[in-house]
């Protein structure tokens, strides 16, 4: 009994490529899933200067918007690392977003990709990764939380 159970709590990520998370401190909304390339259990391990692809997939807005503003923080112990995303990323609606264009109405449903190699200033640590796109009144609009191994 207890071996189906453990087959069937694992078969979604295993056969979809899911990645798990978790809900950002603010209560922003999350995404129906997500997918980061070569991760199904966290902590996922990111690679120093390879490129990570990471997909949320059906974001749903909970306000109009004209601009989608992406962030990404990594903290240690709670404490910020000071990792920040390049700010040719930041700008979610010419760069990410697919299955809908900006201006976004709310209750759209998207998707995002991050798409981008990373050269991290530190490595074998595990940090708190957050991940979020904000729109133009401040509102966030998605967040997801994941666990990363950096690794060189």
């Amino acid at each position: 009994m207890y071996k189906f159970l453990l087959i069937a709590a694992l078969l979604p990520a295993v056969v979809f490529g899911q990645t798990p998370f978790r809900p950002c401190s603010n209560g922003a909304p999350t995404p129906a899933s997500l997918n980061i390339e070569g991760c199904t259990a966290l902590p996922c391990t990111i690679t120093s200067g390879s490129p990570l692809v990471a997909r949320g997939i059906g974001i749903v807005s909970p306000v109009s918007t004209p601009t989608l503003e992406a962030h990404l923080t990594a903290r240690l112990l709670g404490l910020d690392v000071g990792f920040e995303i390049p700010e040719e990323l930041r700008d979610a609606c010419a760069v990410g977003i697919s299955g809908a264009s900006c201006p976004i109405a709310a209750g759209e449903s998207f998707d995002y990709e991050l798409n981008y190699s990373m050269e991290l200033p530190l490595v074998g640590i595990t940090v708190q990764v957050e991940v979020g796109l904000t729109a133009a009144d401040g509102t966030d609009v998605t967040c997801i939380e994941i666990d990363a191994a950096i690794v060189g």
